[in-house]
């Protein structure tokens, strides 16, 4: 069970907002819990459409100056970018834009075999094929040696970052980012290919007809990047979604009729993150990046047919492996349930793509909601991929971890590295011991609504004035909606069982839910049970049809004490990894009462979450719960499945004797 966040408006707050923008209730309820609480702030969520002056940011002078001085003297320009979805358009856009103005243009980018960033070998090979200038995109920060390379081989450098800084830049004619200590540019938060804009506008001198042209592309990269969509990176995003229907890019045209975009889809984030970008990013993950870079510069219509075809089977593969090695981890998680305990899971396997290895990670914690990390064992050396939670920053474990590491980076919620394999046990050993020392509550995610919804707001007209709210991603979220104490009328399966629907009531009137993220027969819940839900609401249409769509985040059983279910879920844990104070062992042992009790419940259900739910309303707290789960499962009486929230009954072998547990006995002497 994930953890829910309810926000609350303050009150006061969106009628005062709603009286001097004269706009929804709902809307101002939603932007003032966002910290949006005046007309000046509103006016310029809504209708700001300008990009700041690029010069703004530290070096963007010199660095056109640099570019066009190389530019007018027919110098080999080299285009350095990064195999992700932002480095593959960041360098699209520049290839495209210099070689208009006619320059000596090409383009390098690594693949993930060579890493991340400027590298040595990368940096000889640019310089036998001529190259006299290297401008990096979306990586190059950090490159001080490879810098200090290029202009020993007699080669220059510009420059252009979003990353974070180190405390010695590289040498270069320019080092543009924004997140410079000595830049003053207002806005922070562009992704590469928003930085790559800001430089193609100070070139042409014409910020409002570049973001025209390169909207499309930057759109892309800045939501495949999952940077924040406030500020300057809404309105390229906005502006983005507007044009890429009208999109001259053969090879970008191609690319969207593979995801089932026609003339009547409306393009959103949702659709590039989930449709658009992956396909591109898979070309690096089980490929080459240079096939998503060919498809966006191809300009014959058949050969862009087949490369936007190619990625979509490429994608399909990703998908297929990814789904491989997520079985995997579950199995060896299954073969030792005590993992799941422990405030992070740690799995690694063989030769596991590690281009797939961080969409696994995420899918993890997705579906577990349990911080990760997953290592690939690739022979010397091994390469992690890390997913958290902010109650377990990555940064800081792997930081404590360094000595054991080769590389390293990342930020809160999502870190990779590259480690020896023969350090992988060690590494779990101080993983371990860290959370052990510093992690006191629980890690699993959390999901936060913006508010109660009533019954009466449910409406497809509210549906279409958040839409007002998009673009929506990190910084700007699909807002969230809590419904408490809804009645399960009916269920049914959608796309053979892939997904659920189910006709709920809610203060007397009734609704359909669509749930993506549970399989029919995963779902559990039965008509009559009462539920709360998060949901996301929006417009539908079908068949010339419009309807509300009420997308179901997560369900659970109302009625539960969540602090006191999540407090027993982490004396269990703590009981496991046998971190649990003595005093408090002797009060975990369960009554015959209660073991009774809870056999009579999994009769019921084979929900293990909501048998759950049941024992909790039913006197049972959840730790003593999972430790008669412990019981009946060592008795063979039944099967636990945690990572599938399933708990079978197993036909019975004779009459049990409970009070010989080991599990009991263990429990027991751990007391004493």
């Amino acid at each position: 069970m994930k953890k829910w966040q309810i926000d609350e408006p303050v009150p006061g707050e969106a009628e005062a907002l709603r009286a001097d923008t004269g706009l929804p209730e709902l809307i101002c309820s939603i932007l003032t819990a966002r910290g949006i609480k005046t007309r000046d702030a509103a006016d310029s969520f809504f209708n700001n459409e300008e990009l700041s002056d690029p010069f703004d940011i530290k070096d963007m002078d010199k660095a056109v100056r640099a570019v066009s001085d190389a530019v007018e003297s027919g110098a080999h320009i080299t285009i350095y970018g990064d195999y992700d979805c932002d480095g593959i358009t960041s360098t699209y856009m520049l290839y495209n834009y210099l070689e208009a103005l006619g320059a000596n243009v090409s383009w390098y980018i690594p693949d993930r075999e060579e890493g991340y960033g400027l590298n040595p070998e990368a940096v000889k090979r640019m310089k036998e094929r001529g190259t006299e200038l290297v401008i990096t995109v979306d990586n190059g920060i950090s490159a001080v040696s490879e810098a200090e390379l290029i202009y020993e081989l007699g080669m220059k450098l510009v420059v252009t970052d979003h990353h974070q800084p180190p405390e010695k830049l590289p040498r270069a004619e320019a080092v543009i980012d924004p997140h410079r200590a000595d830049d003053s540019s207002e806005y922070k938060e562009l992704a590469g290919c928003g930085v790559v804009l800001k430089l193609i506008a100070a070139m042409e001198g014409d910020t409002e007809g570049m973001l025209e042209q390169y909207a499309d592309m930057a759109a892309i990269g800045t939501v495949g990047d999952i940077v924040r969509l406030d500020g300057e990176n809404r309105i390229i995003v906005r502006h983005g979604l507007r044009s890429m229907k009208h999109t001259e890019n053969m090879g970008l045209m191609q690319l969207l009729k593979q995801c089932g975009a026609d003339d009547d889809t409306i393009l959103t984030t949702s659709f590039l993150g989930f449709s658009v970008c992956p396909r591109i990013n898979a070309a690096s993950r089980l490929d080459t990046p240079a096939a998503a870079m060919e498809l966006l510069l191809c300009t014959d219509m058949a050969s862009a047919q087949a490369k936007a075809r190619a990625l979509s089977e490429l994608n399909d593969s990703r998908q297929r492996r990814g789904t491989e090695i997520f079985s995997e981890i579950k199995e060896s998680l299954k073969n030792d349930s005590a993992l799941l305990c422990r405030p992070i899971l740690i799995a690694d396997g063989e030769n596991w793509p590690h281009g797939i290895i961080g969409i696994t990670s995420s899918k993890l914690l997705r579906d577990l909601g349990k911080p990760n990390i997953i290592i690939t064992r690739e022979g010397e050396f091994s390469r992690g991929s890390a997913r958290s939670t902010e109650e377990l920053p990555l940064y800081l474990l792997l930081r404590s971890c360094s000595q054991l590491l080769e590389r390293q980076g990342g930020h809160i919620k999502a870190a990779g590295f590259t480690i020896r394999t023969e350090n992988i046990e060690a590494f779990r050993r101080a993983v371990y011991k860290y959370c052990d020392e510093n992690i006191h509550t629980d890690t699993c995610e959390t999901l936060k609504a913006d508010m109660e919804l009533s019954p009466e707001a449910l409406t497809l007209e509210n549906a279409r004035l958040i839409s007002n709210l998009e673009p929506f991603g990190e910084g700007n979220r699909e807002p969230l909606f809590y419904l408490p104490s809804c009645t399960i009328r009916s269920k049914k399966s959608v796309k053979d069982g892939k997904y659920v629907s189910f006709v709920f009531e809610y203060g007397g009137k009734e609704f359909r839910g669509i749930s993506f993220n549970m399989s029919f027969d995963a779902f559990g819940y039965e008509p009559g049970d009462i539920v709360d839900l998060l949901v996301n609401i929006s417009e539908n249409e079908y068949a010339e049809k419009v309807s509300l769509s009420i997308k179901v985040t997560d369900i659970r059983l109302s009625g539960i004490d969540l602090k006191k279910y999540f407090a027993a879920s982490k004396a269990y844990d703590d009981y496991r990894c046998g971190k649990t104070d003595k005093r408090l062992l002797c009060r975990m042992e369960p009554t015959q009462d209660e073991l009774r009790m809870a056999y009579d419940i999994l009769r019921k259900t084979t929900m293990l979450s909501r048998a759950a739910a049941f024992s909790v309303k039913a006197g049972i707290n959840y730790c003593k719960f999972r430790i008669i789960l412990d019981i009946f499962d060592e008795f063979a009486l039944t099967k636990t499945d945690i990572l599938d929230d399933k708990v079978t009954l197993l036909p019975a072998k004779g009459k049990a004797d409970l009070k010989t547990s080991k599990v009991l006995a263990s429990l027991r002497q751990s007391a004493m």
